[in-house]
């Protein structure tokens, strides 16, 4: 898989100062956990996932979640388990057949309801769990954490050394959580939980909408998250305690759920600036804006790189290739390295390019 294949060769040229490169589910774990960009929910119920995917109908996909909590009804449930089941059976065929390459596929997550459906799926699938990339646990909490984890760390001990590691991404949104009087000691809880697992973990995921609803509160389509004060400062706590270079965890951006709006765009940028990747996604239209954001600019690798070859203790502080800053060697280090990660992923722009360059007229017109 790779980001912007959709784009002709003369294209990617014209728009990269540096391609990005491919990646696939048993790629390094910082790789993968920098990859999701653009994650697009869909309920496990959908009856041609495996078509779609495997023809390519929703262009520039790259990560997927499979719902089986919110998007289906308690009168649903069995239906999206059986229908889970048989469109990864149909997704193996088509690789068999020839139909779909097993390198083209994007990275593919499943959201269970509870740590007794994990079990049931890890099953039920068999090996065409080898095709999943890892396992959303929504509503973790300490109370639940364990129960989630010990079957995932079951199946990666069981598993042939070929197949890749079966990742878990737990979602932070419960009442503990968004409330002032228990937050610092259930985030501690929680923290202490993945740092006993912390291979297994891939990122950390936050339920906005969730917490949200504990205060009947929804942002409009033209406000961020940001802009609704209680969950701007959950947020800020759940950055503090995960978010920290000697933590290394790295935590993605709440959901967005409107239809194509620009408050999407204004929301990823302060998910940015927040040391926040990866963006729940509910509708395709959504794809190729929010990847393109995740794009490194020539400014910001220019600075990295310079950064990086500079820390050999001769300087402190150096004049950016733009003159527009001063670039401190190491205060500004760890963010360098997360730029050159970034940088390999989504790929650098050319000088004078932005990220309005990889979307087409279409897209455009949304954003």
């Amino acid at each position: 898989m790779r980001y912007f294949n959709y784009l002709t060769p003369d294209e990617e040229k014209a728009l990269f100062y540096i391609p990005p490169t491919s990646f696939y589910n048993y790629s390094p774990k910082d790789i993968l956990a920098h990859s999701i960009g653009a994650a697009l929910y869909m309920p496990a119920t959908r009856p041609t996932f495996a078509e779609d995917i495997a023809f390519g109908k929703l262009e520039g996909l790259v990560s997927v979640v499979l719902d089986l909590e919110d998007a289906v009804g308690e009168n649903e449930v069995h239906e999206a388990e059986e229908s889970l089941v048989n469109q990864m059976n149909k997704l193996s065929a088509l690789i068999e057949l020839g139909i779909l390459n097993a390198e083209n596929l994007p990275l593919l997550f499943v959201r269970v309801r509870n740590e007794n459906q994990l079990n049931y799926l890890i099953e039920r699938l068999e090996d065409n769990i080898t095709l999943l990339t890892g396992i959303v646990f929504p509503k973790f909490t300490m109370e639940n954490g364990e129960a989630y984890f010990q079957p995932l760390e079951n199946y990666n001990d069981e598993k042939p050394s070929s197949a890749p590691t079966l990742y878990g991404l737990p979602i932070l949104e419960s009442g503990a959580i968004i409330y002032k009087e228990s937050r610092f000691q259930t985030l501690q809880g929680i923290k202490d939980i993945l740092t006993k697992y912390k291979d297994l973990v891939l990122n950390v995921r936050i339920g906005a909408t969730d917490f949200s609803s504990l205060f009947g509160l929804r942002r409009s389509s033209e406000m961020t998250i940001y802009d609704i004060a209680p969950i701007r400062d959950c947020i800020a706590d759940i950055i503090n305690i995960f978010g920290r270079v000697d933590a290394s965890y790295v935590i993605s951006g709440p959901v967005w759920e409107y239809f194509p709006e620009k408050g999407l765009i204004r929301e990823v940028i302060m998910d940015k600036e927040n040391g926040l990747i990866g963006k729940t996604i509910i509708h395709p239209t959504h794809i190729k804006p929010v990847q393109s954001l995740y794009t490194v600019t020539h400014e910001e690798y220019a600075d990295a790189t310079s950064i990086i070859s500079n820390n050999n203790g001769d300087h402190g502080v150096i004049k950016s290739a733009y003159a527009n800053k001063m670039n401190e060697i190491k205060p500004h280090l760890s963010w360098a390295k997360r730029i050159l990660l970034r940088s390999h992923i989504y790929g650098v722009l050319h000088e004078q390019q932005q990220y309005f360059g990889l979307l087409s007229k279409q897209d455009r017109a949304y954003v």
